[in-house]
């Protein structure tokens, strides 16, 4: 009989080498998959956080280039002061189309939102507002030059919105010198009497701490929609804009309380208070020091007073320079000043350091600066230190060496002066050795140690000045020589 063989099975061990085998290769295949998920999904993600990142930098950059570009678009806009009104949810009406912001700033007839705005209300200028005021809305971006990925539907919220210092948008009855010298005086509550009449924007981090309280333009970049967000047409800024809530005996340094990107109904004379913190919760971590659920995705960024005025002051410096030079090659010479204590910048025979003079005075017809609006109705030539050689005005006309004196070079003709912000904390300013008030109110002071911190500069009747980099602090005068 023939014998049948039989395939013997497999030795255990090596069914079990087998089991194993295919099971390393089923958990490195889906491995596999799953990394080329996360990868697409990492890769999405970093993606969309370049974009939000550019998207704010360039905001940024086009709000600057808005406010210190006066005189390239809306007639009698003033430097410095915001023109582009935000969009936001208002009744249709004439040249009103209420269901769909288009982010060109003019939607709503050149109004600002106020402290019991609700959604379709009307929008009213800030001048008649008073300490209601509040300016706030998404960005109009389209005016402004900023692309946007499919900014059409909004499908990824990349449209930010927009929080500005209503200190930006009042009319110049109610703040004449939009300039730093202003920045002297404190805030205290809404007033057209010199000093800023609203509070700057502060911004804290996500322990409430302040990071600027001195903020002029915020931008927010609100992330996909979290529970309770219903966008649409309609919604108002707590469906995009979101809340964190600090809560009491968090660990120092921290602030309880809750802080509401949406909140525009603060109380009168107090800030618009903004939070940029991580939308990471890290739940475990975080229970107890935020009330739950934690939710919030925003980014914000921001434009702080100093940066501003800087970019402001450099064009107005621009400005003024240039019409110096420009009277320098029509006369071959330079004005005589304005006196330090002048609000209308009048000309006075024999002064010869002062401010930059913008009318006749008592000097001889045309012998001054004619500006432009967009310059004076900010108070630009209120700001601005000038001094001329006496060999280099009307009457002497040589303008050679010995002139003024800056450093080691004495044949200077003329000096333009930036003084800075006030100094009005220790240690003072070496020229004056208390608080600089270059403005009390309305009212410009005589003394020209509340402008210039060198001790030189201020006594420039003796027509010699230190150079900028020979200045100790605290000093933040600029020196521009003119020829």
């Amino acid at each position: 009989m023939k014998r049948v063989a039989f395939a013997r099975p497999a030795p255990r061990n090596k069914q079990r080498g087998i089991v194993f085998y295919l099971m390393i290769t089923g958990m490195a295949a889906a491995m596999a998959t799953m990394t080329l998920a996360l990868t697409g999904v990492f890769s999405s993600s970093n993606a969309r956080s370049d974009q939000e990142q550019r998207i704010l930098q360039d905001a940024r950059r086009l709000i600057i280039a808005h406010l210190v570009g006066a005189d390239l678009d809306v007639a009698g806009r003033r430097l410095g002061e915001w023109r582009l009104f935000a969009d936001l949810p208002i009744a249709a009406g004439p040249g009103v189309d209420a269901s769909e912001p288009n982010y060109d700033g003019t939607t709503e007839l050149g109004g600002c939102a106020t402290r019991t705005w609700t959604v379709g209300a009307a929008l009213t200028p800030v001048a008649t507002s008073g300490a209601d005021a509040r300016c706030f809305g998404r960005l109009p971006w389209r005016s402004l030059g900023l692309a946007i990925p499919d900014a059409g539907d909004d499908p990824d919220m990349y449209v930010p919105w927009v929080v500005v210092s209503p200190n930006l948008a009042t009319a110049a009855a109610c703040l004449p010198n939009l300039h730093p010298s202003a920045l002297g005086q404190a805030f205290a509550g809404f007033g057209c009497l010199g000093a800023m009449p609203y509070p700057w924007i502060t911004v804290v981090d996500e322990r409430g701490t302040v990071i600027s309280d001195r903020v002029a333009v915020a931008v927010i970049l609100p992330g996909v929609p979290l529970q309770g967000q219903v966008r649409g047409p309609g919604a108002g800024p707590a469906a995009y804009l979101d809340s964190i809530t600090v809560n009491g005996g968090c660990p120092a340094p921290c602030q309880a309380g809750t802080y509401n990107n949406a909140n525009y109904a603060h109380a009168n004379n107090q800030p618009t208070v903004l939070i940029q913190a991580s939308s990471d919760a890290r739940a475990q971590e975080r229970k107890g020091f935020f009330a739950m659920p934690y939710q919030y995705n925003d980014r914000v960024a921001y434009i702080t007073v100093d940066e501003l005025m800087s970019a402001l002051e450099a064009r107005a410096r621009r400005e003024i320079r240039r019409s110096l030079e420009a009277f320098r090659a029509a006369r071959g010479y330079y004005p005589f000043a304005a006196d330090l204590s002048s609000a209308t910048g009048a000309c006075v025979t024999g002064v010869r350091l002062g401010r930059v003079p913008t009318q006749q005075g008592s000097c001889n017809a045309t012998d001054f600066l004619t500006l432009p609006t967009w310059l004076t109705d900010a108070g630009w030539h209120r700001y601005f230190v000038y001094s001329a050689s006496s060999r280099c005005v009307p009457g002497n006309t040589a303008c050679n060496a010995p002139g003024l004196t800056v450093g080691t070079n004495n044949a200077v003709n003329a000096l333009l002066l930036s003084p800075g912000q006030p100094i009005t904390n220790l240690p003072f300013a070496l020229s004056r050795g208390a608080a600089q008030v270059p403005l009390n109110g309305l009212v410009l002071s005589a003394n020209a140690a509340d402008y210039l911190d060198a001790v030189e500069n201020a006594a420039g009747a003796v027509d010699v000045f230190e150079a900028t980099a020979a200045q100790p602090a605290p000093n933040n005068d600029r020196l521009e020589t003119l020829n």
